[in-house]
């Protein structure tokens, strides 16, 4: 940790250093996407949009549906008068005709380009556009093709922000075959051997924009204070090391104590006392001492929980399942055990009239009432619904008996359930005893369940009784 904190002390005082000192000035960010890129774009998309307009107007329909030169004529008029700058040609799709009225100016290039459907420009540096001409049917006529200019292109070109020595920049233009030329240049072109491009497509048109940067010049700048940064980094670490070493058995019996609380802990035990060596160890050790006692005591907190059915605060069926096997195990001692398994009387009856909250509060008076009805030594637990069971530890049948008859008089008459609700009390029991001669531990719960289907079907709110074979 030391030895850490030094090196990062270190770095900073290095950075701080590094960031004093007198920089170049570094390339703009602007040539991630310049001003120039965004005019020309929006320049190709006003010609794109003025195309279309031109494709869909009536007289241009009419014009290549009619051929007609007085038509084509007054159209091409009506456009040279609304935009002097650029010139417009009309080419029919089928033979690239020009239709008549319109000066042929460059045609083959045009044509061409009007073919693929694209847009194309000439080295004179102009933009061309081109946009199909489709008549009411879905039939495409031709297509309008408006060139313009660009005589600002040199201009806009030399607004790039170009650091002297720092960063060069080339406007490219696509051809037919495939083929680049460029058309301008700027800045230190040794640059461009040395770095990759970073290219920048105008949308709409045939350009692309590439700038190479002088990025190296940052890493041969910073090279000497990240090597002096290495060397006093080491330097630290050979210092710390040394005091490490001084101070190794001292950290090193700390540090076992440290483990062996935390294997104590794994293990869900704690000792009384864990001495350290450091006094340095002492307030985190007592602190994780805290921490493992209160952990702990959740931990058989969450098993208590685990093992007691959350609604009637008896034991689940879990709780009871174990218990069940472990008093079947001792019949071989020849130890003898009774369970008495118990329903509510008219459970759903009431669920049914008063709702669920009602039949929740029966389950759960029911268990307040065998608690307080029944031994400390007796185990209960609800197996699920409205039924429970008792267990009768080291109890014959004939005793298991009187317990039960003990327990019907001692249960309340009644219960209120919620408020204006008074529910009687009754239950009906099956009661078995478990044997050596079965196989399972299941056998006797069978019998006793057996025992409560007949009480039931007697009339309810009676014990029947069924013993082994």
């Amino acid at each position: 940790m030391l030895a850490a904190a030094l090196v990062l002390l270190a770095g900073l005082v290095t950075l701080a250093v590094y960031q004093v000192r007198p920089q170049p000035q570094p390339a703009a960010e602007e040539l991630d996407r310049p001003v120039m890129a965004a005019q020309i774009e929006f320049l190709a998309d006003a010609m794109q949009k003025s195309a279309a307009r031109i494709a869909a107007h009536p007289q241009t329909l009419a014009c290549f549906a009619t051929a007609s030169p007085d038509i084509c004529q007054a159209q091409a008029a009506n456009l040279h008068a609304l935009n002097q700058d650029a010139t417009v040609l009309f080419v029919t799709d089928g033979q690239r005709q020009l239709l008549p009225g319109f000066l042929p100016g460059d045609t083959r290039r045009l044509i061409a380009s009007a073919g693929r459907g694209g847009a194309g420009a000439a080295a004179t540096f102009s933009l061309a556009v081109s946009h199909p001409v489709v008549n009411a049917e879905g039939k495409r006529l031709g297509f309008v093709i408006v060139e313009q200019s660009l005589p600002q292109l040199q201009t806009l070109f030399d607004t790039l922000p170009l650091p002297d020595a720092a960063a060069y920049a080339e406007l490219q233009q696509s051809q037919g075959d495939g083929t680049v030329s460029v058309l301008m240049r700027r800045g230190n072109q040794a640059i461009k051997q040395r770095n990759a491009p970073n290219w920048i497509a105008l949308a709409g048109t045939p350009w692309t924009i590439a700038v190479w940067r002088n990025d190296t010049r940052a890493i041969e700048n910073i090279a000497p204070y990240v090597l002096g940064w290495l060397v006093v980094s080491l330097v630290i670490a050979i210092l710390v090391m040394a005091v490490v070493l001084t101070v190794k058995n001292r950290v090193t019996d700390s540090l076992r104590t440290l483990v062996k609380l935390t294997n104590d802990l794994r293990q869900q035990r704690l000792r009384s006392d864990y001495p350290v060596s450091l006094a340095e160890f002492a307030t985190p050790l007592e602190t994780m001492m805290k921490l493992g006692r209160v952990m702990l005591g959740r931990q058989k907190e969450a098993t208590s929980q685990a093992r007691v059915d959350h609604l009637s605060q008896v034991n689940n069926r879990r709780s009871f399942d174990e218990k069940q096997k472990e008093l079947f195990a001792s019949l071989k001692d020849g130890w003898t055990h009774s369970l008495l398994i118990l329903d509510i009387d008219n459970f759903k009856q009431v669920n049914d009239t008063f709702g669920h909250e009602a039949g929740d509060q029966l389950i759960i008076k029911f268990g307040e009432a065998l608690k307080k009805a029944l031994r400390n030594s007796d185990f209960i637990a609800r197996l699920g619904g409205d039924e429970f069971c008792v267990l009768f530890p080291y109890t014959p049948l004939d005793r298991a008996q009187e317990l039960a008859e003990r327990l019907r008089a001692n249960m309340p008459e009644s219960v209120e359930l919620i408020p204006g609700v008074t529910q009687k009390l009754s239950w009906s029991g099956g009661l078995s005893e478990y044997s050596r001669d079965d196989k399972q531990e299941n056998e006797a719960l069978a019998r006793a369940d057996a025992a409560l289907l007949e009480a039931k079907r007697g009339g309810r709110n009676a014990t029947r009784v069924r013993a082994a074979a």
